[in-house]
């Protein structure tokens, strides 16, 4: 496939479209082109270390890649803070910023016009796959948080131990924009499937204002809804509780992707990348780094917001595993909504996920 198709392969995708047969893809462009491709993260294998680990390992030659991310967010401060504490500088790399949506930006990556994308898992991205574009979900961003979740008001329990799935049939329940067509939501389709129920079976109202979402809980104009640092902080005490966690440790729902471009010809710069963000994660952003005050006004200048703000929410757990089941369980979701995911077959995770860029960074390669 050119270059020129692979593009409008992308846009698309992005555009949600149904695509004409000069988008379908070949079997061996279906197929992983990287001969280091790790799918599964392998037994012992770990992608955390100590302090100042792992070591720079400068590139022979000055190498730039270009990094598309939605909107800051703290998720996204180990690249930002990279930056800031001159990390990318010592593999000899630099990385520029590129903020705009999540369909631009892999629109942009299909295009070879960036070079990584910080994203959801969203069903675009299995239905760019499908479709040609040689995406790969390269690196996991973090686990879910304890205080992420479906909250339920306490009219239905008082804990999650003691709720009833299936009582969630007929409840109106506030969640992010796109609904369980979104990744950030499948906490609430695994409740849902618990249940014993469809979709279908619950009323989802969807919020763009997070906070419009947790004032109309606190008030009871809605039953549940899905929600996360800092804003359960802002849940009336005695109001709600967590019946849900957001997603379990065995799955991922974000990271960021590259092509197999990156994966072969600049795979050295993406591999340096991966080294620069371990190593502040390592350094700067292990356990509660909340407690640091200059990581914390380093993090909250480069986020447009304030250390208080910031203390509000947990420190966030980062981990850069992309556990196979991830593959698997988003499709069942996005599956259960009509005109989501537009796909023949289902994306197997050794097609999809690559970790070798991040498994090498680990091992100081």
């Amino acid at each position: 496939m050119s270059r020129t198709t692979r593009a409008l392969c992308a846009t698309a995708v992005a555009a949600g479209l149904l695509f004409a047969s000069a988008c379908a893809p070949s079997s061996q462009q279906n197929q992983a082109t990287d001969a280091k491709q790790v799918s599964v993260l392998p037994a012992g294998v770990s992608l955390s270390g100590k302090t100042g680990t792992p070591a720079p390992k400068p590139l022979a030659q000055r190498a730039s890649l270009k990094v598309g991310i939605p909107s800051k967010l703290e998720l996204e401060a180990p690249a930002l803070l990279a930056q800031v504490y001159g990390e990318f500088g010592k593999e000899n790399l630099d990385v520029t910023f590129v903020t705009d949506t999540v369909p631009n930006l892999l629109t942009l990556l299909g295009q070879d016009k960036i070079d990584l994308v910080y994203a959801g898992a969203q069903a675009l991205v299995f239905n760019a796959l499908r479709h040609g574009v040689p995406i790969r979900w390269v690196s996991g961003v973090a686990s879910s948080s304890p205080d992420s979740g479906v909250y339920m008001s306490t009219k239905y329990g008082s804990k999650a131990s003691d709720f009833n799935p299936a009582s969630l049939k007929g409840k109106n329940i506030g969640v992010n924009p796109g609904a369980l067509a979104a990744p950030s939501e499948y906490g609430l389709y695994d409740l849902i499937t618990k249940g014993g129920l469809k979709p279908d079976d619950v009323r989802m109202t969807p919020f763009s204002d997070i906070a419009a979402m947790v004032q109309a809980l606190n008030n009871g104009s809605i039953d549940g809804a899905t929600l996360g640092p800092p804003f359960t902080a802002s849940i009336k005490p005695g109001t709600a509780f967590n019946a849900e966690g957001g997603y379990p440790d065995s799955m991922q729902i974000a990271g960021y992707f590259a092509t197999t471009v990156l994966l072969g010809e600049h795979r050295d710069a993406g591999v340096a990348f991966f080294r620069a963000v371990e190593r502040t994660v390592n350094t700067h952003l292990s356990g509660d780094y909340h407690q640091d005050t200059d990581v914390m006004t380093k993090m909250a200048q480069q986020l447009g917001t304030t250390v208080e703000t910031l203390r509000i929410a947990p420190s966030v757990p980062f981990d850069f595993n992309v556990p196979a089941e991830s593959v698997a369980s988003l499709q069942k979701m996005y599956q259960a909504v009509p005109n989501t995911l537009q796909i023949d077959s289902p994306v197997k995770p050794e097609e999809l996920i690559d970790l070798s860029l991040v498994i090498d960074a680990a091992q100081g390669k």
